[in-house]
């Protein structure tokens, strides 16, 4: 009891000397301090009470229902703005296909990415025009400004499969920006390389030489970028050296792309 009766005394003297001292003036500063710490906080709070002040919930069935409000109206603003990035990713694609047509006198057509191979040994895409469209097998297909990402390998009414660069089966007559301008041919590594094999042993390859098409497969146009050289294999004694080639698009993300027509 003496205990509690001197702790009690002794809280009465700290407020007693707090009191004292804010109205002579003493800790003015110290106080200023810890309202400048303090208002941030505060203001959000101030803020939240104010908001929730505007709803008046007589039960809780009225408290639940106004949170579902919240709920299904975030998950609405989440799909606006993952539908905003997807419209402002597409119109760059478009703008940089259009960079490149503007160039070119190339009949195409555009087309939309609406499907991918699940299939571990191949690497296609499915794009939404088909044969009513001018388009049959083996038209280039580009994306961004002339990037070449494959070729048409089968055609429907209304759709098309192409084989991308990297698909196993893929092949294209390729020419090296070096030097020598080395023509070789680039081949797919089942959808996780691309190489560009058939390069003459004693003909320079640097990391970052680029790579186009050189025209000599059959409907393939000269001048496509292909990609970049990120490394190179050279084995003694072996009269050919070969590339790997960084693709210069993603062929995994792929949304928007063009097929090169004959019409």
């Amino acid at each position: 009891m003496y205990l509690k009766s001197k702790t009690l005394i002794a809280y009465c003297v700290v407020i007693f000397l707090i009191i004292f001292l804010h109205f002579s003036g003493w800790i003015r500063s110290f106080e200023s301090l810890i309202r400048d710490i303090v208002q941030p906080g505060s203001q959000v709070l101030y803020e939240w009470s104010v908001a929730i002040s505007d709803e008046q919930f007589s039960n809780p069935e009225e408290l639940a229902a106004a949170y579902k409000k919240l709920k299904e109206a975030y998950t609405r603003n989440q799909i606006d703005a993952a539908r905003l990035a997807l419209i402002t990713r597409e119109n760059a694609e478009l703008r940089e296909q259009l960079l490149f047509f503007d160039k070119n006198t190339s009949a195409h057509v555009g087309a939309n990415v609406i499907g991918k191979s699940v299939d571990p040994l191949s690497n296609t895409i499915l794009i939404d025009k088909g044969e009513q469209d001018y388009v049959v097998v083996n038209d280039p297909v580009v994306a961004a400004e002339g990037v070449l990402i494959g070729r048409i390998t089968m055609v429907q009414e209304k759709q098309a499969t192409v084989r991308l660069i990297n698909d196993n089966q893929s092949k294209v007559g390729a020419t090296l920006i070096n030097r020598e301008r080395s023509i070789g041919l680039v081949e797919g590594g089942f959808g996780i390389s691309v190489q560009m094999t058939f390069i003459p042993q004693n003909e320079s390859v640097t990391i970052g030489d680029l790579v186009v098409t050189s025209g000599l497969s059959d409907d393939m146009p000269r001048g496509l970028l292909i990609g970049t050289v990120e490394s190179v294999e050279k084995q003694p004694y072996q009269p050919f050296q070969m590339a790997i080639i960084s693709p210069a698009v993603d062929l995994d993300r792929l949304l928007i792309v063009s097929v090169l027509t004959r019409e």
